[in-house]
């Protein structure tokens, strides 16, 4: 008796020691504070190379400019760098990820007139691109056992192309052309002041993470699925097209689908509000949505080049002030007064009469 006493408080005993549950510990993602819209900036092509620089670093002018150029269909352009490091917002990742619906860089002139306004573009791939030279040659054996080469052609060239996706950091730089409108070209020496404008979503959540297996933002996935597999779908027919050689921007959201995606994300909000439980254990959803505008830059034109012409704010200051200085020694002479040292014949003296007495 005592002996089955003992092995029944020994079962109990172990029974009681199992390994506990694994308690799921939430991984919350890393955000910045704040979003800081004095962050987003539009840098030139002097500013980027200035900051990669392992140089000393020198001030660059307390007055950015930039170029006008012609594309070789006559377009006017104004190349920039977009950049966004501790800005608070992954501008690229938040368009793929469909948080930020529209997004435009907006460029106005002195009188206050957008002279361009174009989405955020970012290069999506890069092409790879190999090529392959493919020789062809006929090869006889003769009566000497030995090879004999006979019509060999001419090279043949094979190429391949692979588009690879690029992945866009915090601390990278995301090119941008903005074309000018027509008949909008501003002059040399005119400033121009550029800003960028975001409609962002982003629901106000306390998710339980352990409803998500540790996944944080299990929940604002799910709000943003279907935008985020139409993008992806985007890029993949995006990516074929530069395999075949052919150029083309990422297709931005229509007005429309703007509209319908904000609908189908009030809609799952509302479904999911007070749904409660062990597996959902949220607060309430907010859709919030936020107009959001950067802090404006101001640039003047430095340069303008046209069909291989280059003309420089510098040179047409240069000839002003030249200019001004010829007029004003030629003033100076017509205006100068009469001398005792000048010769009896010299233009500047005046036939004057001396009364007698």
């Amino acid at each position: 008796m005592n002996r089955l006493y003992f092995v029944t408080c020994l079962l109990l005993l172990v029974i009681g020691c199992q390994t506990p549950k694994q308690v799921i510990t939430p991984t919350f993602p890393n955000h910045s504070e704040q979003i800081n819209l004095n962050r987003i900036k539009m840098i030139t092509k002097a500013e980027s190379n200035h900051s990669d620089s392992k140089e000393g670093k020198k001030p660059l002018a307390s007055e950015p400019g930039v170029s006008i150029e012609y594309s070789e269909n006559k377009i006017p352009f104004i190349q920039l760098d977009l950049f966004f490091e501790d800005a608070g917002i992954s501008i690229i990742e938040e368009i793929i990820a469909g948080t930020i619906l529209e997004h435009h860089i907006i460029a106005l002139n002195q009188k206050g007139e957008i002279i361009a306004k174009q989405p955020v573009n970012f290069q999506a791939y890069e092409i790879l691109e190999t090529k392959t030279e493919v020789m062809r040659n006929k090869v006889i054996v003769g009566e000497s056992k030995k090879p004999v080469k006979v019509n060999s052609t001419t090279p043949e060239t094979k190429i391949s192309r692979e588009a690879i996706e690029r992945q866009y950091t915090d601390r990278d730089k995301v090119p941008q052309v903005l074309e000018i409108k027509e008949g909008k070209v501003p002059a040399l020496g005119e400033y121009i002041n550029i800003y960028l404008e975001l409609t962002y979503v982003n629901p106000q959540l306390e998710p339980n993470c352990e409803s998500y297996s540790g996944n944080c933002n299990g929940a604002k996935q799910k709000f943003f699925e279907d935008i985020t597999g139409r993008n992806r779908r985007e890029l993949d027919i995006l990516r074929n097209r530069y395999v075949e050689g052919e150029v083309a921007p990422f297709p931005n959201l229509t007005e429309s689908e703007q509209v319908d995606f904000k609908a189908n994300i009030k809609s799952k909000i509302e479904n999911l509000n007070g749904v409660f439980g062990p597996k959902h254990g949220f607060t309430k959803f907010m859709f919030r949505e936020w107009n959001l505008v950067s802090s404006p830059q101001y640039f003047r034109i430095q340069s303008i080049n046209k069909n291989g012409k280059q003309t420089l704010l510098e040179d047409r200051i240069e000839e002003k002030k030249l200019t001004n200085e010829s007029e004003d020694k030629s003033n100076s002479e017509e205006n100068d007064s009469h001398s005792i040292f000048d010769s009896p014949t010299h233009t500047k003296h005046k036939r004057r009469t001396i009364p007698t007495p």
